[in-house]
């Protein structure tokens, strides 16, 4: 970097590197990922009735790879930084000695302290770059040097992302980081989303008694139907998927920095759950809203809360981060079914009363399967406030829709939408 003149032209060039490199990663996560999901459909028999446990600790090595690029960008950006202040440390050491001697040479005096008995390299080369790569400013007054400004404006130390020397680096390090969360979530969350797809169309929703005998209904009664009870699987069988790699502390900490924002994974299955509400403002903070049942639950027809008892008080700090990170996971992927689940209700063209009786069962099933979970703010107050919506009558359920007030959550239109799918 021309011992520090320049400087900004050597970043520069640096952070285009680092940009491209990170960018040829992203590239192999993405085509990686296109591949998983592509060998896994091809795969008819074992997609849908087999769980790749191996395939989930394959991506979760993705997100501790983004882990370890943030770590050494980080102390690559430190390095730097710190070089930076110690070049301009050596150009303002140096301006200054070669100033005080121009003023003793102008003034025909002589001090034998200005001229050292020997230089070192360092002290040799930087002199030689003042005479090379210097302007007249640098060559007379170091307190104006803009070579020095530039070097101490570019070492101050402060927060990486608010003085990052490699802007253009930051920018592919954070699709970087999105693009293995967003791995890690396609792999973990293949099986359900699967199932759920198109679930709407199902003909059991439209048959009627005489038609069911035998199908799904026993003489215990009705049971959850095959499409839902492997979601539930699958989701009960993602606690033990996930906790070998949590339960490794160094591969746990490289992953829990690149955990932030993990949110963004599943925004557009409620989103496309308020599309299919009808809803006129499908906004980033409405959706953001919806998605976590904020402000919703006076109401609802029932509130429920899911205690979740506090285990932390019982299990050291490497067992917290475990804990946390596998729940964040957990967190994002039962999320997205619930959204998944709640617009494919929306979509439902006609439920018969035994029809009702089955989406009821398969409703319940997958409550108890997020409750069982015991991750916070699930099952979602949304979803259980269909469930009990579908147990009213038609009649009931239209008493309901003339007497409940507007709401900014479309609930009037949830319940409009399960009254006429059961008068058509």
């Amino acid at each position: 970097m021309k011992c520090g003149f320049g400087i900004s032209d050597g970043l520069d060039t640096i952070d285009k590197i680092l940009s491209a490199h990170l960018g040829e990663i992203s590239i192999a996560f993405h085509t990686l990922l296109a591949n998983s999901l592509s060998i896994q459909k091809s795969c008819d028999p074992s997609y849908s009735n087999g769980f790749d446990e191996q395939q989930i600790h394959c991506a979760l090595d993705v997100l501790k790879i983004a882990g370890d690029m943030r770590t050494q960008l980080d102390t690559f950006h430190e390095n730097v930084r710190d070089r930076i202040r110690l070049l301009a440390n050596r150009m303002e050491a140096a301006a200054e000695q070669r100033l005080e001697l121009s003023k003793a040479m102008n003034q025909n005096r002589f001090n034998s302290s200005l001229v050292p008995d020997s230089l070192s390299v360092a002290e040799i080369e930087i002199l030689l770059a003042i005479d090379i790569h210097g302007d007249g400013v640098d060559h007379d007054n170091s307190k104006k040097s803009p070579s020095i400004t530039a070097l101490r404006m570019r070492s101050k130390d402060v927060d990486m992302f608010e003085n990052n020397l490699f802007p253009k680096s930051l920018d592919s390090l954070s699709r970087l980081i999105k693009n293995s969360q967003q791995f890690v979530f396609d792999i973990c969350a293949a099986v359900p989303l699967h199932f759920l797809n198109d679930m709407y169309s199902l003909p059991i929703w439209s048959k009627e008694d005489n038609l069911l005998s035998n199908i799904t209904s026993t003489s215990y009664g009705t049971l959850p139907q095959s499409y839902i009870t492997q979601v539930g699987e699958h989701l009960l069988a993602l606690v033990q998927a996930l906790e070998p790699f949590a339960s490794d502390k160094n591969a746990l900490n490289v992953a829990i920095s690149v955990m932030d924002g993990l949110e963004h994974v599943n925004l557009k299955y409620w989103r496309n759950f308020a599309n299919a509400l009808s809803h006129g403002h499908n906004d980033d903070d409405f959706i953001n809203s919806l998605r976590r049942g904020e402000n919703m639950k006076n109401s609802l027809l029932i509130s429920t809360e899911n205690e979740i008892e506090d285990e932390e008080d019982f299990l050291d700090e490497n067992e917290v981060e475990a804990q946390q990170f596998c729940n964040q996971w957990l967190d994002v992927i039962c999320s997205s079914v619930t959204g998944v689940l709640l617009e494919n209700t929306m979509r439902i063209e006609y439920l018969t009363p035994k029809g009702c009786e089955h989406f009821c069962t398969d409703l319940n099933y997958i409550v108890n399967v997020l409750t069982a979970l015991g991750v916070s703010g699930h099952p979602h107050p949304l979803l259980i406030h269909v469930l009990e919506l579908l147990k009213l009558s038609a009649q009931e359920l239209e008493s309901r829709i003339i007497n409940a007030p507007e709401d900014v959550y479309s609930l009037r239109n949830i319940e409009t939408r399960l009254l006429q799918i059961r008068r058509q």
